[in-house]
């Protein structure tokens, strides 16, 4: 085939297939659609039809037969990324008070704990898992951040398909999945500085540590306030032109970029360029980018994410890590969200649905895990493994927390106080 005929028909399976799926079986109810496409993803690498028709595998997907593929998936994550920090409303964030503040850090503190100690474990069991250069400790951060992810499109989408949006307890599982995901890419950026390169060059490191300062500083005193002044310039009538769309996705670009040479990642600088983003512009960017994002670039990603996972079930240490942290994932953001909510007034029934509503990961945990891969912190192995994990916890949220909700109806109504029953007085 033609290089042009490679790509359209890779781009009819990417976007249709998934889709096709998930009506024909009745999934929407039951299945996030993510879901479904990252199966799929998976289906078509290595794992599935390469083993069933690894020539034809060969054909359609050699790595230059992927090259615009590959352009595509890598636009999809910077924008994905300047997705996600379009969604982190900080002056909405600080005005929900200290509960809030209490939970959100209770739901992304114990599975990022738990995950790193489960990391330090899994590393010491599998010490083929650990990169030369990253070591234990890096090894079981990565696993850490992996874990304490939520995916606030995946969420988003949940809330949609169960009617939840608007609801007193979604409102409070999207703000703290908007929280935990700032500060897992925060981490996560702090981790890219750290293990800047390749990890051995002591001149990029000191560039990472010195130069982030500065490039955040730069963002947030210079860039912001500029953005905040011509606002007024970009939205007419509360419209924007395709240019002013064009050249605030430019920002984007030209933080990622600074990322990436400050030996970040380009996705950290996108998702910075985000969250500074004025309140006034965030939500027009969003109606006009998301669902082209979410819907027709992202597949591209999890076509790219299916053709690195390799399911090994004869390797023990991919059975290891699936286990230990998929265990860890589930327990951990129920625990931490279900406890600290119980703390606050919540009711168990409430506090065991937030803890479900904030399981999925998803899209950001795909996105984390490749960063994570391209810069050899973890092995392809452990991103299989990983990926599985993502999946099953994504598709776990919504029975979870439809039986959270569930049993709170049923404590509702043991908790109504009984009718009276009328009488008559007879004089």
């Amino acid at each position: 085939m033609s290089p042009e005929l490679t790509l359209l028909v890779q781009t009819l399976v990417i976007l249709t297939v998934p889709v096709a799926l998930w009506r024909f079986f009745g999934l929407r109810h039951a299945v996030p659609l993510v879901c479904v496409q990252i199966l799929v993803g998976i289906a078509l690498g290595p794992s599935g039809f390469g083993r069933l028709a690894p020539e034809l595998f060969r054909l359609v997907f050699s790595p230059t037969a992927l090259t615009p593929i590959s352009g595509i998936a890598t636009m999809a994550v910077l924008l994905f990324g300047y997705v996600t920090g379009l969604h982190l409303e900080p002056s909405g964030i600080m005005r929900r008070g200290r509960a809030f503040a209490f939970v959100a850090a209770s739901s992304l503190g114990v599975p990022t704990i738990a995950g790193f100690l489960g990391g330090l474990w899994l590393a010491a069991l599998n010490p083929a898992e650990v990169g030369a250069d990253i070591g234990p400790v890096g090894f079981a951060a990565a696993i850490g951040i992996s874990i304490g992810v939520t995916a606030l499109p995946v969420l988003g989408a949940i809330l949609r398909e169960m009617n939840l949006l608007g609801h007193r307890l979604a409102d409070i599982a999207l703000g703290i999945a908007a929280v935990d995901d700032a500060v897992l890419w925060l981490l996560l950026g702090a981790m890219m500085a750290v293990f800047a390169g390749d990890g051995s060059s002591s001149y990029r490191l000191i560039v990472s540590l010195c130069g982030t300062p500065v490039y955040l500083i730069v963002m947030y005193r210079y860039v912001r306030p500029y953005l905040q002044r011509v606002s007024p310039v970009l939205l007419r009538d509360g419209e924007m032109s395709e240019r002013a769309l064009a050249a605030l996705c430019g920002v984007a670009l030209g933080s990622a970029i600074a990322t990436q040479l400050l030996g970040l990642h380009y996705v950290f600088g996108a998702f910075i360029a985000g969250a500074l983003m004025p309140n006034e512009l965030r939500h027009v960017i969003l109606d006009r980018l998301q669902s082209v994002v979410i819907a027709i670039l992202m597949p591209f990603f999890f076509m790219t994410t299916g053709l690195r996972t390799l399911i090994d079930l004869n390797s023990l240490g991919f059975l290891d890590i699936l286990s230990v942290a998929t265990v860890i994932a589930i327990a951990g953001k129920i625990l931490g969200a279900m406890l600290a909510a119980r703390l606050t007034g919540e009711s168990w029934a409430d506090s065991f649905t937030l803890g479900a509503l904030v399981q999925p990961r998803g899209l950001m945990a795909l996105v984390v895990l490749t960063v994570l891969l391209d810069r050899g912190i973890i092995t392809g192995n452990t991103f299989s493994a990983l990926t599985l994990m993502a999946v099953i916890t994504t598709l776990l949220a919504m029975p979870l927390a439809r039986l959270g909700l569930r049993l709170g109806e049923r404590q509702h109504l043991v908790a109504a106080p009984s009718q009276p029953v009328p009488t008559t007085v007879n004089d």
